[in-house]
């Protein structure tokens, strides 16, 4: 064993999980003298990984006469390296680390263009194909590289290249498609599928990916009829990548999906009793196939970068609570519950779709969705939510301008059911025509309030883009999958509620305490002498959940719950009713001293309920030197009363309200 070896051999021994996490620094190597020496060896062996992450944590920064060798060894490793997986490892560290993403991206991306030709052309291993492709892809999207490059490669192949090249291609190939929707690379993929050379799994994994392409195209359609007809031929094409091979969870969920969706469409021709029970039925088979694709996920492997699994997760259970909910208000006229339900389809395609990009300069990973231009779908969704809010929204319903909104809007939702709106859904202003008919309205407060609905609807069904919160979300509901009551549809209605809810937190971290005017006024510093109530914290969530979940699921202060009266219910169908205490905290805390004081409330509240509730508390305490951060703030509690009961869990979240503004904190 070399110097370097023998160092990193006594350092494993005696670090911790963290620092193993971690990895070395350069003084963990030997010192910079020993790693000098050996750098080259290192870079072109089975260690080279341990170099990267000790030259990106190393603090002393060497002077140019030492950086010079050690980047030029870096190079070189990535050049030349040793095998395909030790320059997989070395571009997970390259991508967790922007100092040395800055440094060596170019070079990088023009190595991995390198080795991918090569692989393709038989000149490689061709283990180095996937490697180098899915790396460069990484680069493209964060635009650390030129997208023309990794589009160049993959239009390229035509079926000639050697088979273990090809076999892992087809979800890198479709995944370039979501983000440069290249029509090219439908060919390709179509190649792939008839490729008799390649295996059965590949092949289904090309027509996976077609069908993804069909279920876009059909979620961008730009009227009613069109929709249906694409989304029918991606249903038809999941059916057969489901039916081609075993536990494709995947395909199975988006053809009991779609199917959902399409039975709207038999309501086109009059009400159908059947309808009902055929919807409810769609809603149980679709859970049942997501607990199962959520519980075969967590145990496999997938690179992360390849999904937001806790936002796909939420995206998911939506779409079922979405598709329960809707067979019991089928009253309503078919296409805005379909809107509703294709609005939950889009999320769950961006969400699952959505690539985890490298860390940029400053240091923050992103997740990036498709770019998805269903301006038919989110308009339609948005005139449905309007209307709806002119129902149940107080202050709209009573206005006298309501009558005239509402068949501002009838008339626009009209136009586009007949496939020809005013202005036709896809061009660049697309989306603008409701703000447009709420410019129609007189009163300016009112026309205020209805914009503020509008982009608080928008807001809310958009893709944070934040990996925190995307872990975040993947972790809790990690915790909550442990209990034996986690099952179909609890689960589903469940992470519905949750999802939104640390959105709501996430968000009002950031928000101004003027984001909403006086709704979230109590983010901010309170009137003097005073403090904010409980109730302002209550009222503000209880807004957001009002504009995500289906109309008529939420309620405030419900009574006869366990003795007392709950803040917020969501009872997404009957005998499912699940509840978010709030309570305002006047003083410095620490996780077990909240649980001590609260916890019991809130754990009484599920007695004749599933065991799951969330304990929202506003964190109303001096601020002064700042608050903990989001992820700090929200935790799991497991509690049970008796030996013989079901352990009950808590979701607790902590909201810093009356904060001062960031320039007056010490």
């Amino acid at each position: 064993m070399t110097t370097v070896e023998n160092a990193l051999a006594e350092w494993a021994t005696a670090a911790t999980q963290e620092q193993l996490d971690q990895g070395p620094s350069i003084s963990d190597l030997g010192g910079l003298d020993a790693v000098l020496v050996e750098a080259r060896s290192l870079a072109k062996g089975p260690l080279f990984p341990y170099l990267l992450q000790a030259v990106a944590q190393d603090a002393s920064q060497p002077p140019a006469t030492q950086t010079e060798p050690l980047f030029a060894a870096i190079k070189a490793g990535i050049h030349e390296p040793h095998a395909a997986w030790v320059l997989a490892e070395a571009l997970d560290v390259l991508y967790q680390h922007p100092e040395l993403l800055g440094t060596f991206g170019k070079s990088t991306a023009q190595s991995l263009a390198r080795h991918a030709t090569d692989a393709l052309q038989g000149g490689l291993d061709p283990a180095y194909a996937h490697t180098a492709i899915a790396g460069l892809l990484q680069l493209s999207i964060s635009e650390h590289a030129n997208p023309h490059q990794i589009l160049w490669i993959l239009t390229e192949i035509d079926g000639t290249e050697p088979p273990e090249a090809l076999k892992r291609l087809p979800l890198l190939i479709g995944v370039a498609h979501d983000h440069y929707d290249d029509e090219n690379l439908v060919a390709v993929l179509q190649t792939l599928e008839t490729h008799l050379d390649l295996p059965p799994a590949t092949r289904n994994d090309a027509r996976y990916e077609l069908a993804v392409i069909a279920l876009r195209a059909g979620l961008q359609a730009s009227d009613r009829a069109e929709v249906t007809r694409l989304l029918r031929d991606a249903a038809m094409l999941m059916h057969r990548v489901d039916g081609a091979q075993e536990a494709r969870l995947d395909a199975r969920a988006y053809a009991h999906a779609v199917d959902a969706v399409l039975l709207f469409t038999d309501l086109a021709s009059g009400p159908d009793p059947a309808i009902r029970d055929r919807i409810a039925a769609a809603a149980d088979s679709l859970g049942a196939v997501v607990m199962q694709r959520g519980a075969w996920s967590s145990r496999t492997h997938q690179p992360r970068w390849l999904e937001a699994r806790g936002q796909t997760d939420a995206a998911w259970a939506r779409l079922v609570t979405t598709l329960t909910t809707t067979a019991t208000h089928l009253h309503e006229p078919s296409w805005y519950d379909a809107s509703a339900v294709l609005t939950s389809v889009l999320q769950v395609y961006e969400a699952s779709r959505a690539v985890h990009t490298p860390a940029g300069a400053g240091g923050l990973e992103r997740l990036v969705p498709p770019s998805v231009e269903a301006a038919f779908i989110h308009e339609m969704g948005l005139l449905h939510h309007l209307e709806q809010a002119l129902q149940v929204d107080p202050y709209i319903a009573t206005h006298p301008d309501a009558n005239h909104l509402h068949a501002a809007i009838s008339a626009r939702r009209a136009a586009l059911g007949a496939g020809s709106p005013a202005e036709p859904p896809g061009k660049p202003s697309a989306g603008q025509p409701v703000l447009e008919l709420l410019e129609a309205v007189e009163d300016p407060d009112l026309q205020e309030h209805l914009r503020k609905i509008v982009l608080d609807h928008e807001r809310g069904y958009a893709l944070t883009g934040n990996v925190l919160l995307d872990q975040k979300i993947e972790r809790v509901l990690e915790e909550l999958g442990r209990s034996s009551a986690w099952k179909h549809p609890v689960s589903a209605h469940f992470t519905t509620l949750l999802s939104h809810v640390l959105q709501f937190l996430h968000h009002r971290f950031d928000a101004q305490a003027d984001y909403l005017g006086t709704a979230t006024a109590y983010l901010g510093p309170p009137p003097p002498g005073k403090q904010w109530p409980e109730k302002a914290l209550q009222n503000d969530c209880l807004q957001h959940l009002i504009s995500r979940l289906p109309n008529g699921t939420v309620h405030r202060e419900v009574v006869d719950v366990a003795s007392g009266r709950t803040d917020i219910t969501y009872t997404p169908s009957p005998g499912m009713r699940y509840n978010v205490e709030v309570k305002r905290h006047t003083s410095g805390w620490t996780a077990p001293s909240l649980e001590n004081k609260y916890i019991a409330q809130a754990v009484n509240y599920t007695a004749t309920t599933p065991p799951f509730g969330i304990l929202l508390i506003g964190d109303h305490s001096n601020h002064a030197s700042g608050y903990t951060s989001f992820d700090d703030s929200v935790w799991v509690v497991s509690r049970s009363r008796t030996p013989t009961e079901t352990p009950r869990l808590i979701v607790v979240g902590v909201l810093p309200i009356g904060r001062p503004t960031p320039s007056a904190l010490r």
